[in-house]
């Protein structure tokens, strides 16, 4: 009886210190992982204060851009049908090529005909006319866009325009083609701000009331983009001018 006892006993003791150490197994890796946690955290922020330290150090950086080109519309000289508009969306033209044909209404004075030019060299954005429909001077047929010549409109807040200067060379990403980055330069630096342009203005001279905001410059980028870069009019851009 005592020998079990003993023996009993024994067995518990030997036992006993087996709970803690599996405790102190799962604290352990419980304080890894916490430790791999704040690592990873720490490097994270680290990396963007040094990326946000270069990028306000090196660069002048602006999301409100986007690309931009010469533009103008296709419109006639006179009112009569358009007899002939073989033209497309996305057909090249040159300045001065025949792309329509106009013959006034019956019953005028002179019946007579006379053709509708391109203005500029530039390939067709949007073409509202169509074949036999009326048309009058001056209400626009058709919007050429000059791709072969695209450039970037940035708005530049006025507390760093100072620091932008025409022939500074600038990195450009247009959110249609994602991380791809063009280079470009600065070409020109409108001496106004933004809002001067705006049909609703910002200030009333007469009473001298208006609400003070950070104004915007504009700012020109040329393109240097491959030819088979797929870049239209109005998309978004974001740019970063080296200081």
């Amino acid at each position: 009886m005592t020998t079990e006892t003993a023996s009993a006993e024994a067995g518990v003791t030997d036992s006993a210190p087996a709970a803690p150490v599996r405790a102190r197994r799962r604290l352990s890796v419980r304080s890894i992982i916490f430790l791999i946690l704040g690592v990873v955290i720490v490097g994270a922020a680290a990396n963007y204060g040094y990326n946000y330290w270069r990028d306000s150090t090196l660069f002048i950086s602006t999301d409100d851009a986007l690309v931009d080109s010469d533009m103008t519309t296709v419109t006639p000289t006179g009112a009569g049908t358009l007899v002939a508009w073989p033209v497309k969306v996305g057909e090249k033209v040159r300045a001065g090529q025949v792309i329509g044909l106009v013959q006034t209404a019956p019953g005028t004075a002179t019946r007579e005909s006379f053709n509708i030019t391109a203005p500029i060299n530039g390939t067709l954005l949007r073409v509202d006319a169509k074949q036999g429909q009326l048309v009058s001077a001056g209400v626009p047929l058709a919007y050429i866009a000059d791709l072969d010549h695209l450039r970037i409109t940035a708005f530049v807040d006025e507390t760093a325009i100072s620091d932008v200067r025409v022939g500074q060379p600038a990195d450009i990403t247009v959110d249609a083609t994602g991380n791809t980055t063009y280079s470009g330069t600065v070409t020109e630096i409108l001496p106004a701000t933004a809002a001067e342009f705006s049909l609703l203005p910002a200030t009333d001279r007469g009473t001298a009331n208006f609400t003070k905001v950070a104004q915007r410059i504009e700012v020109h980028i040329s393109l240097n983009a491959p030819a088979d870069a797929a870049l239209y009019p109005g998309e978004s851009a974001n740019v970063r001018i080296r200081r």
